[in-house]
């Protein structure tokens, strides 16, 4: 059997998790709220934010670049590239009316002064615009080029004092705008000069249109940034950018750029860490008016069936998993375990000619190995060393062992109210144990192990283990099992 090519991490425009009536109501919504406007998408690490955005910038009419990060699909499942992709009568008149931008801000981290980067790229995303608008003489008095090399020249002077403080930057602007534009300008501050810049190169307002032409910032990947870079841009958001016709849409994973700021925050040495946070979580709601946060995917075993390329290998592991909540509800997640799946099910034949129970229970095992190798690398190598430790393992799933020093670092999904037997159980929820899905110390897997145990025998799991096929021994124990 032939192993599947790898799948990849990277963003795409193909809508796998339902997101499309989700999308419609956002780009409305951005596209019809008052302005400055800046909308914060949370969710955690692989849940598919940056995807969730592209599609969003695409939905108001935003051109997607041209390369292999991002892909859409026919119905029949071709691939077509973004130059091909044919907008929609609606995004085409969004076309007419939006300009958006793109700027990930994880690549400029190692900027003095972060807000200079951003305005330097939305200068060459917008420059376009400038070319249909050189008409203007107001564009011609008035020029973003000089502001952007201002503010370079700012971040420039300061650069051998190190990072400066927001005020700092605000002042020195102030002071190289009074030197430059004196006679231009007079006392204009750096924000209205970029508002009257910003007005000068958006769309006319078409006739009879109820929208205002806009301009939207897709932000993305601020959690990425280390904590004075990402304190220093939401700053520079704040002092200079709050301007009409602006609207911004900060990518994050809120827990982790609520700890960046915390980190930065201006209070005593000696404020309690929860104080902090609350602190941070204050800042952020001032800067970020507005939150949408990604809701999880429901039903994990058919997405991650939709990345297992084998139709009766998928088949058989949705109907082993049934209602079962035993995966992490994170597309990443997912798709990185749909690579260990291709991995470990060309160790063992798949056992096409038998019962779908005997499928189901070898879907089972190869998801057990996989998982535990994907995520949870010292199980796997303690599992590799002595082949009996799975055996310890589905023991502590099942309550039949005091949780072991190996095991303290993980929270299961159900936790049995006695650590000697387990009694049945109703399907365990998330919720039983007041558990967040988002956590990374859950181990997903406690309740199938429960469910399925009779048919998990600690020597069927060697050719998964040691990478090799065993096929006739496999088998023989699969066919037993059912019986």
């Amino acid at each position: 059997m032939s192993t599947p090519k790898p799948h990849n991490d990277l963003p795409t425009l193909a809508d796998k998790l339902a997101w499309a009536d989700e999308l419609k109501r956002l780009s409305q919504r951005i596209q019809d709220c008052h302005t400055p406007h800046v909308l914060g998408i949370h969710g955690d690490w692989g849940s598919g934010k940056t995807s969730f955005m592209r599609q969003l910038q695409r939905k108001l009419g935003g051109t997607m670049p041209n390369d292999a990060s991002v892909v859409d699909f026919n119905a029949n499942g071709s691939p077509v590239t973004p130059a091909q992709y044919q907008p929609t009568p609606e995004e085409k008149q969004r076309q007419k009316e939006i300009i958006t931008i793109w700027f990930d801000a994880w690549r400029y981290q190692n900027e003095a002064v972060p807000v200079v980067a951003l305005l330097h790229e939305m200068r060459r995303q917008m420059a376009g615009w400038a070319a249909l608008k050189k008409q203007s003489k107001k564009l011609g008095e008035i020029t973003i080029r000089y502001l952007l090399n201002g503010l370079s020249d700012a971040a420039n002077t300061i650069s051998l004092e190190g990072i400066p403080s927001a005020e700092k930057i605000e002042k020195i602007g102030n002071d190289w705008e009074t030197e430059h534009y004196a006679v231009d300008l007079a006392s204009d501050t750096i924000r209205s000069h970029l508002q009257k810049t910003i007005q000068a190169l958006l769309p006319e307002k078409e006739k009879g249109s109820d929208h205002s032409p806009r301009v939207v910032v897709f932000i993305d990947d601020l959690d990425r940034c280390n904590p004075k870079s990402a304190f220093r841009l939401l700053e520079g958001l704040k002092i200079y950018l709050s301007i009409p016709s602006c609207v911004f849409v900060l990518g994050m994973n809120e827990r982790i750029l609520v700890d960046a700021i915390r980190k930065e925050v201006c209070a005593p040495k000696d404020t309690p860490t929860e104080e902090l946070r609350l602190r941070a979580e204050h800042y952020l709601e001032k800067i970020c008016t507005d939150f949408y946060r990604l809701p999880l995917p429901t039903d994990t075993a058919v997405l991650l069936g939709q990345w297992i390329e084998h139709p009766k290998q998928r088949f058989a592991l949705i109907a082993a998993l049934g209602d079962i909540v035993c995966l992490p509800p994170n597309p990443r997640r997912l798709k990185a375990l749909a690579n260990q799946w291709a991995r470990f099910a060309n160790y063992v034949d798949f056992p096409e000619s038998l019962p779908l129970e005997v499928q189901e229970i070898w879907a089972v095992r190869v998801l057990i190995a996989a998982y535990i190798h994907q995520f949870h690398r010292d199980l796997w190598e303690r599992w590799h060393f002595n082949e009996r430790f799975i055996d310890e393992i589905f023991d502590w799933c099942e309550g039949r062992l005091i949780t072991p020093d190996w095991a303290k670092i993980f929270k299961l999904t159900h936790r049995p109210d006695s650590q000697t037997s387990l009694p049945e159980f109703e399907r365990p929820e998330w919720t039983s144990n007041f558990l967040n899905p988002g956590d990374i110390d859950i181990f997903w897997l406690d309740h199938l192990i429960r469910v399925k145990r009779i048919y998990l025998v600690q020597k069927d799991f060697i050719p998964l283990l040691r990478g090799k096929s065993e096929t006739s021994t496999s088998q023989t124990t699969l066919t037993q099992a059912t019986l």
